[in-house]
């Protein structure tokens, strides 16, 4: 049985503040949002108390200050996923930095050419490609998911042929949590000349990036999803792709030059950064990459792995839960249902015993429909997770099967 002690790793609670007001919470909902740790929730406050400013503009020392702080990051967070400061954007989240691709990609459309997703895809990975498809008569062309394993079926490089333009894929489910082979997707787009565009919202906190090996024009993350705040997002672009990207913002702090007849943008990354950042955000989200990376070399891995693993083996001990498909290697998230007793219902009656999970079709409705399913529960896991956490989760669901089967 994965216990804390078996892996070295302890879950270290300590660090976060919610659990010192609220000691009972069982928070199982770390795939919308990771809870902050102390040292992140205290570099944000630091930024704000002692060194804030408007960055890249004034000429003064505070706002010198800040402008090194959000370089620094800048370079800290490039290093972190594989790649160097001058192929980082930060943008306000991953569905940001997808609508600015989808509005700014500068390619050549023709109508009846492809746009390659799949199944699993959040809406933020979706909509924007749907919309771009209506405009310019694309087809879109969906990675089914196999109905027995979760995974991609073995014929899935047949979907990526010569009229593919566009490869936007996730690299993990965040309602299955299963990850999916993203290097090899990028390595059979790039044969037909398109472009790859990685969401790794879902993935950061529990897969580390490398985007050289990847080997992607595009990835984007969110800081909430790595135990950093909201507001701060990360998208990482190629030399090719910034060849192709028009800035879609267009404002203070992207231009070299403004007269009235033209203007001229700044080279680099800068130009697809207008207006003002969200420093704060944007430094905490380097501490958090520092956090966990830390606890990685603590052993967190291995522990949320076999953390999940024995979850998974309890729920599928009862009769009457049915998991969605999911096979290794995948994140500490997993969704189930009952055909006994409705997704809302059990997320109801588990939120009446303090246990937070979510109920839905988690912004991935092409999924759950096909799959026919109205909702799920899903459950994710992260570093503050307990085995005594799933113990009552366990215990909530077994509760609750014998208030709603018998009603």
């Amino acid at each position: 049985m994965p216990e804390a002690r078996a892996t070295g790793y302890q879950p270290p609670r300590d660090a976060f503040g919610l659990w010192q007001e609220q000691p009972e919470l069982v928070y199982l909902d770390s795939a919308a949002s990771c809870q902050v740790p102390e040292p992140v929730l205290q570099r944000y406050l630091q930024y704000y108390r002692r060194q804030h400013a408007n960055v890249h503009r004034g000429g003064y020392p505070l706002a010198q200050q800040a402008t090194q702080l959000l370089e620094q990051s800048r370079e800290r967070l490039a290093h972190w996923i594989g790649t160097d400061a001058e192929h980082l954007v930060f943008t306000a989240g991953a569905t940001h930095s997808l609508n600015l691709l989808a509005t700014g990609l500068a390619i050549d459309w023709q109508a009846g050419d492809e746009i390659v997703v799949s199944r699993a895809e959040h809406h933020a990975n979706f909509l924007p490609w749907q919309r771009l498809a209506e405009r310019h008569q694309l087809k879109l062309r969906w990675l089914d998911l196999d109905p027995l394993t979760g995974g991609l079926p073995v014929t899935w490089p047949e979907l990526i042929g010569p009229r593919c333009k566009l490869l936007a894929v996730t690299m993990a489910s965040n309602v299955t949590g299963q990850i999916f082979p993203v290097a090899e997707l990028c390595r059979q787009a790039a044969a037909q000349g398109a472009v790859s565009i990685i969401d790794a919202a879902q993935a950061v906190s529990s897969v580390t990036l490398d985007v050289a090996a990847l080997q992607c024009d595009a990835l984007t993350f969110s800081a909430h999803k790595m135990y950093g705040v909201t507001g701060c997002g990360v998208l990482y672009l190629s030399d090719r792709l910034q060849q192709q990207l028009q800035p879609a913002l267009l404002g203070g702090g992207m231009v070299a030059q403004v007269s009235e007849a033209q203007s001229q943008w700044l080279t680099g990354v800068h130009k697809y950064e207008a207006g003002t950042p969200n420093t704060a955000a944007i430094v905490a989200c380097a501490e958090a990459a520092e956090w966990l990376t830390e606890q990685r070399q603590k052993g967190l891995s291995d522990y949320l792995d076999g953390l999940t693993r024995w979850l998974v083996d309890e729920l599928g001990q009862r009769s009457w839960i049915q998991l969605l498909p999911r096979q290794a290697p995948a994140l500490p998230v997993l969704s189930f249902f009952s055909p006994e007793v409705h997704a809302y219902d059990l997320a109801s009656f588990l939120a009446e015993q303090g246990i937070a999970v979510r109920a839905g079709s988690h912004c991935a409705q092409p999924l759950l429909q096909h799959w026919q399913h109205e909702a799920v529960v899903r459950v994710s896991l992260a570093a503050y997770t307990t085995r005594a956490d799933c113990e009552r989760l366990l215990a909530a669901l077994d509760q609750a099967y014998q208030l709603f089967a018998d009603a």
